[in-house]
């Protein structure tokens, strides 16, 4: 057996390393002159900060995930309305718009991970939409394949900032035993921006006007909307549990002490090298890079929905509607395995098996079924969206697993690059030339699911040995700290800190 390291007392725990840094939530503690030693949370208390931030921050998370989606897939409705016959797009160009946008993605995670480390996810997330709505706008004057690369990359660049401030903001505002389900529902708004969009886009290509194609017509109205909602996220979404003027004085200090215990901290503005080295030495950097490549492999399924429906024979209006009820099976799946997650410990990493087995099976039937069985087709088509349940988990796993302010954002880079990677090629194996069954676009959508389920495993056995090889040195830390509860706020990372526990 390895020496157990020595451990600190609890009066150095946490002033040994990284000297004058301070977690914003130790701020908030101090500012409201907190005795962290002696602080109890009441259980009502925290029941009802947890119901008051369910109701301010998780809508807000949910409905930004709604317009970010219905950004991005408002190309996959234009492409049943008229963009490609407008744009003159050939061959794999409609493709391309699909991959260049996560090339614009994957450009900005250095800076986003510096506009994070300097800014707080909320002012960051605000500016972000405002971005991504004025290039929705510019979209609306593209006539050529080059304008509407230039304008997709600069959307990629745009949403780049989006997914690693949700994640820092869930792990700022919920406990890990709350986050499975609250990364869930907000998640799960991808489903409703389906049937949302659906119904929208059916509404608006009944529209004809001259001069302007019904796909613009899309194109501007969400674009206008998600203008609007940049402005009100100004306003109604705090930067932190201090800047939150729903709750009050007590309250602040409850909500900083519910996460306390995730020894993840909150925001912490000073760059640390030390951690970036970690992150970049630590396997499960690499780990969650396959999680968001495998997760987000079927992603292409989402562009090239309507193209796969209507090649089963029905009408553009059909198609819009028959892609609806994959947004609210996605829904489902969400709410329900992930209540799961919290209902019953460490058993994240089997809910994503077994959602990946049910998209396995749907995507199998959609690549085997015969093509005369359009039933058999469209329940293939709908069992594919079990799977974004598993990477919504997976997100919360990223998430409740590692510490460190800089090393949050260092390890978002490496689930951006595994996320933009996977987006890049995905739309390149739906080739034009493979109509009507996608074979490789469909099977590229398997071999994701198959590969989720590996990797999902490989990383709940490595954190499980981790665990009991840590074990010697939490007891110890534990007698060290005898029940003293100032420790949380320290900008540890998850290795550094003895207390720290990997959930699975």
């Amino acid at each position: 057996m390895e020496p157990v390291q020595a451990i600190p007392s609890a009066s150095e725990f946490g002033t040994t390393k990284h000297i004058g840094d301070t977690d914003l939530g130790l701020k908030i503690l101090e500012g409201h002159g907190v005795d962290q030693a002696t602080y109890v949370l009441d259980p009502a208390m925290r029941k009802r900060i947890l119901r008051k931030i369910d109701l301010r921050i998780l809508p807000i998370l949910t409905f930004t995930t709604v317009f970010g989606f219905l950004d991005k897939q408002t190309l996959n409705y234009a492409s049943i309305f008229g963009i490609i016959k407008d744009a003159n797009l050939v061959g794999t160009q409609y493709s391309w718009l699909g991959s260049i946008y996560y090339f614009g993605y994957l450009t900005m995670q250095p800076l986003a991970a510096f506009l994070l480390q300097r800014f707080t996810p909320a002012r960051c997330l605000s500016v972000a939409i405002m971005a991504w709505a004025v290039n929705l706008f510019l979209t609306v004057v593209c006539n050529t394949f080059a304008k509407l690369m230039a304008v997709r990359f600069f959307l990629g660049v745009a949403e780049g900032i989006v997914v690693p401030s949700f994640i820092l903001i869930s792990t700022a505002w919920y406990s890990r035993q709350d986050q499975p389900l609250r990364v869930g529902v907000w998640f799960s708004a991808n489903g409703l921006a389906q049937i949302i969009g659906g119904l929208g886009s059916f509404g608006l290509g009944r529209i004809h006007v001259d001069g302007i194609s019904p796909w613009k017509w899309l194109y501007l109205i969400v674009a206008a909307l998600t203008v609007f909602w940049s402005l009100f996220l100004i306003w109604a979404l705090p930067t932190s549990q201090a800047t939150a003027r729903f709750l009050t004085a007590e309250e602040k200090v409850a909500a900083v002490e519910m996460v306390r215990d995730n020894n993840t901290g909150i925001h912490n503005r000073t760059f640390q090298r030390e951690q970036l080295k970690e992150a970049l030495f630590d396997p499960k950097s690499y780990i969650f890079f396959w999680f968001a490549f495998f997760g987000n492999l079927p992603n292409s399924v989402s562009t090239f929905g309507s193209l796969v429906i209507s090649n089963f024979g029905f009408t553009s209006l059909q198609t819009t509607l028959l892609g609806m009820p994959n947004g609210a099976f996605e829904i489902i799946v969400m709410v329900v395995v992930t209540w799961f997650c919290i209902r019953f410990q460490n058993i994240s990493c089997y809910c994503v098996v077994f959602v990946n087995i049910i998209s396995l099976v749907g995507g199998i039937m959609l690549f085997s079924a015969p093509f005369s069985n359009k039933a058999a087709l469209l329940v293939g088509y709908y069992l594919i969206f079990a799977w974004p349940t598993g990477y919504a988990i997976s997100l919360s796993i990223i998430g409740s697993n590692t510490a460190g302010h800089t090393k949050k954002v260092v390890t978002n880079v490496f689930t951006l690059a595994g996320f933009c990677s996977s987006n890049i090629i995905a739309p390149q194996f739906f080739k034009t030339n493979q109509k009507p069954r996608y074979p490789l676009g469909i099977g590229s959508t398997i071999f994701g699911f198959a590969g989720m389920i590996f990797t999902i495993m490989v990383f709940r056995f490595y954190v499980m040995w981790l665990n009991k090889k840590r074990a010697p040195m939490r007891e110890q830390a534990l007698v060290a700290f005898q029940g003293r509860r100032e420790q949380g706020f320290e900008d540890l990372t998850d290795r550094e800190n003895p207390l720290f526990l990997y959930v699975y």
